[in-house]
């Protein structure tokens, strides 16, 4: 048997179980945003060749991250 409880504000409208989701996916990805922001970066001296090949083996996600970031790089 469930227990009834009062909500705080009875006249709220109660968010639906798709806009939770919404917005924890939302959170997530700002919490994941500010990460990247914060991570520390270290310059990796590698083979052009090396880095062209494991270029080549990123997924379509990767490279969309990938081109992001060489745009901000080229803006800056």
């Amino acid at each position: 048997m469930m227990k009834q409880k009062s909500a705080h504000e009875p006249e709220a409208e109660v968010m639906s179980a798709a806009d939770v989701w919404n917005d924890a996916l939302q959170l997530a990805d700002v919490l994941r945003q500010n990460l990247l922001k914060n991570e520390r970066m270290v310059r990796l001296q590698v083979p052009f060749s090396f880095f062209l090949s494991a270029v080549e083996s990123f997924e379509r996600e990767e490279l969309v991250i990938l081109r992001q970031r060489v745009e901000d790089r080229l803006a800056a």
